[in-house]
């Protein structure tokens, strides 16, 4: 009789861990933040206004980036990294620096935010990274593109 019970004892509490782990796993899902810059067009053209003096400082924000989205364990970064050719223009906007971000086969509805990004990768780095892009930043400008039929 007491080996009976105490079966069922068991039995009980391993459901109760169970559904005690799949809440967990649904809370931490139902957590995940909402993405803050999506691209929903077929390509999109990113220009970030750098001040001149900290181009050095985006450039390596730049490249954490990169390397986020290629060391991420999330197969849809790598899918977003092969779609992005990066630039740096030879001309100035209003005395700052211009980078491109050429986006082509877009993720629709994924993040391509920089720091939300590198965060995924590099949380204790992403502070450092975050006041460097902070620092340098001018101003931004996104032009989503369609296919023409």
């Amino acid at each position: 009789m007491f080996r009976g019970l105490r079966v069922f004892v068991c039995g009980i509490a391993l459901a109760g861990f169970t559904l005690a782990g799949t809440a967990v796993a649904s809370a931490q899902e139902a957590a995940k933040p909402a993405p803050v810059m999506t691209l929903d067009s077929d390509a999109a053209v990113i220009t970030i206004l750098i001040k001149p003096d900290k181009t050095a400082d985006f450039e390596s924000v730049i490249a954490k980036y990169k390397e986020a989205l290629e060391k991420s364990e999330n197969p849809t970064r790598k899918k977003q990294l092969a779609g992005m050719r990066f630039f740096k223009s030879p001309m100035a906007a209003q005395g700052n620096a211009m980078y491109i971000i050429y986006v082509h086969d877009v993720v629709k509805g994924e993040e391509y935010d920089i720091t939300r990004i590198v965060t995924e990768v590099f949380p204790v780095e992403v502070q450092t990274v975050y006041q460097k892009y902070k620092d340098s930043f001018a101003g931004r400008q996104i032009i989503p593109l369609n296919k023409v039929p």
